[in-house]
């Protein structure tokens, strides 16, 4: 089962994001790049080389990143990280519709294949599940709830959408529009 965290967040709320996961060491992949790519670090300056809408935040200090080419579709050619046995997390932006509204984003993580000696060699580093428990940690700390549940909603982004300046949706075609709860 993967864990996810569901968040709204504008480029001010992005960037502390950034801020805090520096010191981990994370390096932001696209979904499918050319052969010979090198990640950009997350951090503060990270937010200027961002362009498509989600990314792979990789853990390569925990381990290889698997990649693998794609051998059909637009990105014929191109190559793809293999999600289950590289330490990474899917990392989906928060961007503005055609409307200007918030669509939501999301940090997607394979967590429960552990580096238990029971698993067997499909391990993921124990060490992956606390920078996810420290990304949660840090939206409890200094971000606001959602109603309805579920959502995370950055400081920027609530004050926003308090005023009535911005109008939070969940992703997907038919997605509800999302207020600040209290």
């Amino acid at each position: 089962m993967a864990a996810t965290l569901r968040y709204f967040m504008l480029p001010e709320d992005e960037r502390s994001l950034f801020r805090h996961l520096a010191p981990q060491g994370l390096t932001l992949y696209p979904e499918a790049f050319p052969p010979g790519t090198s990640g950009v670090p997350a951090d503060e300056a990270a937010q200027e080389h961002l362009d498509r809408e989600a990314y792979y935040l990789a853990a390569e200090r925990l381990g290889p990143v698997i990649v693998r080419p794609l051998k059909r579709g637009r990105d014929k050619g191109l190559f793809e990280i293999a999600e289950i046995p590289s330490p990474v997390f899917h990392y989906e932006r928060s961007v503005r519709n055609e409307e200007g509204e918030l669509v939501g984003g999301r940090l997607w993580g394979e967590l429960d294949v552990t580096d238990a000696p029971e698993a067997r060699g499909m391990g993921k580093p124990l060490a992956l599940k606390r920078i996810f428990e420290d990304v949660h940690q840090f939206f409890r700390k200094s971000w606001r709830r959602s109603d309805p549940k579920g959502w995370w909603i950055g400081p920027a982004a609530a004050a926003r959408a308090r005023a009535g300046q911005l109008v939070l949706r969940e992703p997907g075609h038919k997605g509800r529009e999302v207020a600040v709860w209290r």
